[in-house]
């Protein structure tokens, strides 16, 4: 009885475990090209809902152009919602320079260039460089914990 008893126990006890995070760099990349595809198309669509979606609950956003930090989704959404409602985003180009994780955490660097239109103005590229901490949920996405953005100087 002990002997059948202990493996249905580790049975149970392993299927209350989070997801394990991929134990590669190259799916843990792919996994996050997905993730960076799908904020360009919700950035093009005007869809804050969408983006807020790709960060967990409790994330931050730190944004390069204004003073502190956006903290927890219901917020992140809000502030997206007032970014696309003043411009449109024409273009989105999310580059991938670094990416590196331990566990269910992983850490990207990388650059983008937005090109956006506010009114009839006539549209507007800038770029910049941007610092993510992803994490590994146990429903198995990557989302983000935290989103630091630094707009290059023009």
């Amino acid at each position: 009885m002990r002997l059948v008893l202990a493996p249905s126990l580790a049975l149970l006890l392993g299927c209350a475990h989070e997801a394990p995070a991929p134990t590669s760099v190259a799916s843990l990349k792919a996994a996050i090209q997905q993730n960076l595809a799908q904020f360009g198309q919700a950035l093009t669509r005007g869809d804050a809902a969408a983006i807020a979606n790709l960060f967990r609950e409790d994330a931050q956003y730190i944004p390069g152009s204004q003073k502190g930090r956006v903290e927890g989704r219901a917020a992140i959404v809000a502030l997206f919602q007032q970014r696309l409602a003043a411009a449109r985003y024409l273009d989105v180009v999310i580059t991938t320079v670094s990416l590196g994780m331990d566990g269910d955490l992983a850490y990207e660097t990388g650059t983008n260039k937005l090109t956006r239109q506010t009114g009839d103005a006539a549209p507007v590229t800038t770029t910049g460089r941007y610092l993510t901490v992803w994490h590994h949920d146990p429903d198995g996405q990557w989302r983000i914990q935290v989103d630091m953005v630094v707009v290059d100087p023009p």
